[in-house]
């Protein structure tokens, strides 16, 4: 992940530009931008502008730019060695909370510059700026609109300088002498601590070192359970592969005995149509020898009849 760019990098200023370097650059970089607007989205335009002109607000404000400087150089420390931590139970903390609370105050303070900057130029849509020649808006409805654009303005601007101010205080006590950093939390922080807890688990411990202990034994009984519902599921899966294989086999079993009984059936069909088959060839040689004796029969008796004649 490449890391965030400084303000300073943003415009293309060493850290030690000097104002009229920050303008000249800043002004330089907004026509480079507007040059390649066409080849640029609207939004991607847009967000480039802002950035700039947060960049520009920051850094042009020597306030504002003293705090931004600030917090460059604590995020550019190196973390302290040797230094005594005192930090929650069950918690290490590898920060000091004045920096971080910095940070998001620092991130918090460009979110309103960007808020400021954007209601700008939504009054000067309004106000008829930048919209086309052929716009008919009265004069009293533009003093008004020109008026609500320096009031928001002026009110984004007041608000990020607190946000500025504030920085600069929560770095300033966010350490103590002897780069010793204090994290201990305090009576209330306990108690909160502690109600939190016990509206989210029903039990009420006495101190952060027995809810840890609870949290160890809730975790203990989780893993156990946990265990004990895959030896469980094992059984019952094993339980039903078995009744699966019964059920195939009694399956089997029958298919096999239904084809059994069809062999034995169409065994017990062909027998009996070959004894028809032999009954039928027996007759039919019984009527054939019975026909050769009736015409021998009957061969003799024209002879004894011719001989009689004669």
């Amino acid at each position: 992940m490449a890391p965030k760019k400084s303000l300073y990098e943003i415009l293309e200023v060493p850290a030690h530009a000097t104002y009229a370097e920050i303008r000249a650059s800043y002004e330089r970089l907004v026509q480079a931008l507007d040059s390649r607007q066409a080849a640029l989205s609207r939004e991607d335009h847009t967000m480039q502008m802002r950035l700039l002109r947060v960049a520009y607000n920051t850094l042009a404000t020597p306030s504002s730019r003293d705090a931004y400087d600030a917090s460059l150089a604590v995020r550019n420390e190196p973390a302290p060695t040797g230094t005594a931590l005192l930090v929650m139970p069950a918690a290490v903390s590898s920060a000091s909370p004045g920096v971080m609370r910095a940070d998001a105050m620092m991130m918090r303070a460009e979110a309103i510059a960007l808020r400021a900057d954007a209601l700008g130029l939504k009054a000067d849509l309004l106000s008829g700026q930048v919209q086309p020649a052929a716009s008919n808006v009265p004069p009293v409805v533009a003093r008004l609109l020109r008026y609500a654009k320096r009031t928001l303005l002026t009110l984004g601007t007041l608000a990020a300088i607190g946000m500025v101010l504030k920085v600069v205080f929560l770095l300033s006590v966010s350490r103590q002498p002897g780069g010793v950093v204090v994290t201990t939390p305090g009576p209330v922080d306990d108690k909160v601590f502690l109600q939190e807890y016990y509206q989210t688990y029903g039990v009420r411990p006495a101190n952060r070192a027995e809810a840890a202990l609870l949290d160890a034994e809730r975790r203990k009984n989780e893993e156990a359970r946990r265990a004990q519902k895959q030896q469980e599921d094992a059984v019952r899966n094993a339980e039903l592969a078995q009744r699966r294989f019964e059920e195939d086999a009694r399956r089997r079993g029958e298919q096999a005995s239904i084809e059994l009984r069809y062999a034995e059936e169409r065994a017990r069909q062909a027998q009996q149509e070959e004894e028809r088959q032999r009954e039928y060839e027996a007759r039919a040689k019984e009527e054939a020898e019975r026909e050769r004796t009736e015409a021998m029969q009957e061969r003799w008796r024209q002879e004894l009849k011719s001989s009689g004649r004669n």
